[in-house]
């Protein structure tokens, strides 16, 4: 099998495992999303803004720190109110990670030097991208992990 077909074989076959539902149990055979669809994408959009958190350089200044967390926690808010069945110990632990980094940047002084803001930061946004690839892995392990390597 060529690389393309193989790569192309291996999207078809993840993107059926997201689209699957399970029988409603309705004569038409409507079925119901599966919940790991909803989950799944607030947890990628919620990896995204750690990222982007991740993302920011020595040179940002400490409002960008400032609204790169203030993005995560909302997205975070998004990922909880979705998580539905999907809420246990993993979640938890998530969502810990994501108040220690919460407090780490309502912490920031406002006259942090940027450099001062990276080393503050970047330990507490690693952890939450580890919590993050720790529950895409036990929910959603279908689909790519996000990555902290640059």
């Amino acid at each position: 099998m060529t690389p393309l077909i193989a790569s192309l074989a291996a999207v078809v076959l993840a993107l059926a495992a997201c689209t699957s539902s399970t029988p409603s149990g309705s004569a038409g055979g409507a079925g119901t999303p599966d919940p790991a669809i909803a989950f799944c994408a607030a947890l990628d959009t919620y990896g995204a803004a750690l990222v982007e958190f991740e993302a920011l350089t020595p040179s940002a200044t400490v409002a960008d720190y400032k609204a790169a967390g203030a993005a995560a926690k909302a997205a975070l808010a998004v990922l909880v109110s979705a998580a539905g069945p999907f809420v246990g110990a993993q979640l938890t632990e998530l969502t810990t990670a994501q108040q220690v980094l919460n407090t780490a940047v309502d912490q920031l002084p406002p006259a942090a030097t940027p450099v001062m803001a990276e080393a503050a930061l970047d330990p507490p946004v690693k952890d939450v991208i580890r919590q993050i690839a720790a529950q895409r892995n036990a929910t959603c392990n279908t689909r790519a992990t996000p990555s902290t390597a640059p």
